[in-house]
């Protein structure tokens, strides 16, 4: 790939699986799944944002 420093790419999810398997062939156990978080609502994140940005705009009043 051209003008793409792939030095600073690393894969997550690649890691955390070989791990899992380095762990079970080894014997161990694998751990729990973690809870999975409560989806953010977008839409009042861009409200509340949007709302910020005019009582910054206004010096603090709404």
């Amino acid at each position: 790939m051209t003008g793409v420093d792939t030095t600073e790419l690393h894969d997550d999810y690649a890691q955390a699986l070989n791990l899992l398997v380095a762990t079970l062939a080894a014997g161990g156990k694998a751990a729990p799944p973690l809870e999975p978080q409560p989806p953010v609502d977008l839409r009042a994140a861009l409200a509340e944002s949007v709302r910020e940005a005019r009582r910054a705009r206004n010096g603090g009043h709404s």
